[in-house]
């Protein structure tokens, strides 16, 4: 008998949470099960079963994404997919996956989004690489600041961070193209205000930036670890997030993690590709990208609704052919958009570009460029100086960033 693939019940929790825990090989208590059945929901949680065993799952959750603009589109963020190693190439992730994206579509959701585990996979979805990571490493050394930081941070601990960091989060991310939001579980977890079963002791500081009239405006979490060298401090700063939404907040927040005693470097993940600190010091060397990687990939279902939903830096209108595999966003779409506003709809005029759905995902946010999927073959010019308009159109002049794991 071949495995059925369904949503789950209370009563497969425990299951699927093993079938997860194994994927990953990140055991989990038994009872992490209860904590997660508050986390999920069930008509969006996937399985495969085989004489009642989980051997595959996947699940999604509706947030919202931030495009270019600032807009906002609705979004189903996939996690939690796996399938065991007794039932690969069986068709299992295939039947989850599209049985979740025609259910996201039919709720009207405009874009799928995920961060893959492997790069190959999610391709032949119809998702395409669209927001990329970097990781830093700065000399506190040599990280001689331009100019004196303005107003004052603050040391606090993580009920206060609770209580202040989220207004200060949502002001940022929905402003920045490529973020999505965080669930009160999410700060509740990750700032251990409760106890997940499972979850290891936190070792984190954290502090807040108020500005010179005393607005919050900024906050960081991090950890320290000491390293002596023969009697010399060689400690390690590990930031874990910093955001700011004003630039004197991100200056003086990245000063005080510089500043502190014992350490001589800071590591930093999860950043974005353009860091503007390196422009803040003396000596710019001081700062070092030490990894880029992909990170969010965007899968559109709603071709017009994704479309219409951001905003263009350049005035134009393009045609253009969606090619779609699964045939959740194949067609043809006239597109006209501009910083003010857009519009797209379904056209039966010559298409100007041809191009994948999983490519038209890449350019969405405008973190990758229209030129160079073309370059690479992956969007295809069907009328002359579409691309170069296209290019433009499609452009962020703030390059896609997300902070939060999923």
């Amino acid at each position: 008998m071949s495995p059925e693939v369904r949503t789950i019940g209370t009563s497969d929790l425990p299951r699927f949470v093993a079938c997860v825990s194994k994927g990953f090989f990140h055991p989990m208590p038994e009872e992490y099960a209860e904590y997660f059945s508050g986390e999920v929901d069930l008509e969006r949680t996937w399985a495969a079963f085989d004489a009642g065993e989980v051997v595959g799952t996947l699940r999604s959750f509706a947030t919202e994404l931030t495009v270019p603009g600032p807009k906002q589109v609705s979004a189903a963020a996939l996690t939690n997919v796996t399938v065991a190693p007794t039932h690969r190439r069986r068709g299992l992730l295939t039947e989850m996956i599209t049985a979740d994206l025609r259910s996201a579509r039919d709720r009207g959701e405009q874009v799928g989004i995920l961060i893959a585990a492997e790069y190959p996979i999610y391709g032949r979805f119809g998702y395409g690489a669209a927001v990329e990571g970097a990781k830093y490493t700065v000399s506190c050394d040599s990280a001689r600041f331009l100019e004196p930081g303005v107003g004052s941070v603050e040391r606090v601990d993580f009920v206060v961070l609770r209580r202040e960091a989220p207004g200060v989060y949502e002001h940022f991310r929905l402003g920045q193209p490529g973020s999505i939001e965080r669930s009160d579980r999410w700060w509740d977890r990750v700032l251990h205000q409760v106890e997940v079963p499972g979850a290891e002791p936190s070792t984190s500081h954290s502090a807040i930036y108020r500005s010179p009239d005393g607005e919050l405006e900024g906050y960081v979490r991090y950890q320290g670890k000491q390293i002596w060298d023969d009697m010399l401090p060689n400690g390690v700063l590990t930031v874990e997030e910093l955001v700011a939404t004003t630039p004197a907040a991100y200056r003086r927040l990245w000063q005080y993690c510089c500043d502190i005693d014992l350490m001589t470097k800071v590591e930093a993940g999860d950043r974005p590709v353009e860091e503007p600190l390196t422009f803040l010091l003396a000596d710019g060397r001081a700062v070092r990208q030490t990894g880029r990687f992909d990170f969010v990939w965007v899968r559109v279902l709603d071709v017009c609704g994704a479309l219409a939903g951001r905003r263009y830096p350049a005035q134009g209108q393009v045609v253009i052919e969606v090619v779609d595999q699964l045939g959740f966003a194949g067609g043809r779409y006239s597109l006209e958009g501009g910083p003010s506003g857009a519009t797209c709809t379904r056209s039966r005029a010559g298409p100007d570009l041809t191009v994948p759905v999983d490519a038209l995902g890449s350019m969405y946010l405008g973190g990758e460029s229209v030129h160079a999927l073309a370059t690479a073959g992956r969007v295809h010019e069907e009328r002359s100086g579409a691309l170069a308009k296209a290019d433009l159109m499609f452009h962020s002049y703030l390059p896609p960033w997300c902070s939060t794991w999923f």
